[in-house]
């Protein structure tokens, strides 16, 4: 399942919510979308307006992957459940924020690897993204467990050795 969510910021996000309806069209997977504000109803995924902080972690804890407004809550919720995400900053120039700092975030974040940017929500941005985004998660949870693997053996022998010095 992929969760689309836009908060509860009092201004629609209707570029977002449009573009992951229009994507729900052409998936063979459940999306859900929480529009918020949104004026745009979906025609193609499920919605709802709002939900409470738990049906909210719920959402995020059963979903594939998240597409998500650059809000910091928001973020932490998903980052905590280790969800791949696409992060889809509000922008004033379309009257979605009083000001860019969510682009600063969702800058931020994909300078950390912990989140792909999409400026431009559209069928096809948001597609090449979610193939990307699940690509480069299962990369990197793959490198995380090698690593962690590599580290327990490395412990292992260091403490196999130290028992073969003392006896």
């Amino acid at each position: 399942m992929i969760l689309v969510t836009v908060g509860t910021h009092n201004q629609g996000f209707d570029r977002l919510v449009q573009a992951a309806d229009e994507l729900a069209a052409e998936l063979d997977e459940r999306v859900i979308i929480q529009r918020g504000s949104s004026t745009y109803r979906p025609k193609h995924a499920e919605y709802f307006d709002f939900a409470t902080s738990q049906r909210m972690v719920e959402l995020t804890q059963a979903a594939r992957i998240i597409v998500m407004h650059a809000a910091a809550g928001a973020i932490i919720t998903a980052l905590r459940q280790g969800k791949p995400l696409v992060v889809v900053p509000r922008l004033k120039q379309f009257g979605e924020v009083v000001d860019d700092h969510q682009q600063q975030l969702a800058t931020a974040l994909q300078a950390r690897g912990q989140a792909v940017v999409v400026t431009e929500p559209s069928i096809s941005t948001l597609f090449s993204v979610l193939v990307q985004s699940t690509y480069e998660y299962k990369a990197s949870t793959s490198t995380m467990l090698i690593n962690a693997l590599r580290g327990q053996l490395n412990a292992w022998n260091v403490s196999a050795m130290s028992i073969m010095s003392k006896s």
